[in-house]
């Protein structure tokens, strides 16, 4: 590790400790860089304790990671330290940029080009400069606390809103805000990462911001591309409960108001809705949303099975890219039920096939169940960040049960 940790008290610590040197782009552009060669590492899998926002790019140089390490041991138990921000590329940081300077010029048509340039570069870093944005160069982080049990953000700002309550040091937050604040600036502060104090949440090593903060004569880090097979972060951190005995009771619940709902808007057909995935199988680990496929009768056609969902409070997701189905989001806040993931399609589509050959083999082989429970347990947790690994990964096993039952089952029609 580089970066060298802090040795602060907590019971003393206060903001102010935090360095708040102004770091204007003149003087970050005539800062020397000279690449140390320090590689990307997917924090995902070095740091995997670590809480991410959807869709982060979560790359940075080996030691912004080990610094990262010491926060997580400074945090209380009950906390999760949520990367917003880490790798950029100069694409987005491009793209990022323009969109809020148009932003400004609409909202104030009368200031010259000199005033929306400084009121851009005031929270944006221009991508065309010489010194290349912290997020660019893989060394800086945006980052918040969150409550580990409830997945809650925890209050850094109230009762501020917005840009004025960025500043780091900002007076009037309340006596919990500004608490909470100094834990997260203490935590960050003792990994040796510099702050932006214009922004509470920034943190960086290396980089010309970094430089110019510290009074370092250059910087170690210069603009980096992402690995060619970086991926983002999609959804929340995949985790695997035990077998849940109520998983079958909460089935029925939501199966029970779909019959209502269908019989009354497409009565007399004979609707058939089944329980598949894990948490259909007794015993076996699974997310612990239950997944339900509706098999649509002849002669209804999916369009109407869409509408009358709609009016119970789902959102059709499409088909995501299995033709003649689709998915649904639940989203009725007034009548809640238990996390699910609902399916509609025909009973004779080889997906709703699929997935009840592959429930039905499972239920009746405890042998099969039990490897596909420990493939996907070694599974989450090399890849608890990335779920698209995680799915492809599993995929040989399915692959293989299907071809046992039914060869047919892994064609492609």
């Amino acid at each position: 590790m580089i970066i060298s940790p802090r040795e602060i008290d907590f019971q003393t610590f206060v903001i102010a400790d935090v360095p708040a040197n102004p770091e204007p782009f003149r003087l970050l552009n005539r800062v020397p860089i000279r690449d140390n060669g320090e590689t990307l590492v997917d924090l995902r899998v070095t740091v995997p304790e670590l809480s991410f926002a959807d869709y982060c790019l979560p790359y940075v140089r080996e030691s912004v990671a080990d610094a990262l390490r010491v926060a997580l041991r400074r945090l209380p138990e009950k906390y999760d330290l949520r990367i917003f921000t880490a790798l950029r590329t100069l694409e987005q940081q491009a793209e990022m940029y323009w969109s809020n300077y148009r932003r400004a010029e609409e909202e104030h048509p009368d200031w010259p080009k000199s005033t929306l340039r400084r009121m851009t570069n005031r929270f944006f870093a221009p991508p065309g400069a010489k010194a290349p944005p912290g997020h660019c160069t893989g060394g800086a982080v945006d980052v918040g606390l969150f409550d580990r049990a409830t997945g809650e953000g925890i209050d850094v700002r109230s009762p501020l809103e917005g840009w004025t309550g960025a500043p780091t040091a900002v007076e009037g937050l309340s006596p919990e805000s500004a608490e909470n604040r100094r834990l997260l600036c203490y935590v960050m502060h003792a990994t040796g990462l510099s702050n932006c104090r214009d922004e509470f949440w920034h943190w960086s090593y290396g980089d010309s911001a970094w430089a110019v903060r510290m009074g370092e004569p250059i910087a170690v880090y210069g603009a980096i591309d992402a690995p060619a097979d970086a991926t983002r972060v999609r959804g929340s951190k995949l985790v695997l409960s035990d077998y849940e005995s109520d998983w079958p009771l909460q089935f029925e619940s939501i199966r029970d108001r779909l019959l209502d709902k269908l019989n009354q808007q497409l009565p007399g057909h004979p609707w058939q809705i089944e329980h598949v995935g894990s948490t259909a199988v007794p015993g076996l680990v699974a997310k612990p949303i239950l997944d339900i496929d509706i098999l649509i009768p002849d002669p209804i056609e999916l369009e109407s099975v869409v509408a009358t969902l709609t009016e119970l409070g789902y959102e059709s997701r499409g088909d995501q890219g299995i033709a003649g189905r689709a998915a649904f989001r639940y989203q009725n806040q007034e009548v809640p039920l238990p996390a699910h993931h609902l399916y509609a399609g025909r009973a004779d589509a080889k997906e709703m096939r699929r997935h009840l050959a592959f429930r039905d083999y499972l239920r009746e082989n405890e042998r099969a169940a039990a490897a596909y429970g420990s493939l996907k347990q070694g599974l989450a947790a090399e890849y608890p960040w990335d779920r698209d690994r995680y799915s492809t990964a599993k995929s040989p096993f399915i692959s293989e049960i299907l071809a046992e039952i039914d060869p047919c089952l892994i064609t492609d029609d």
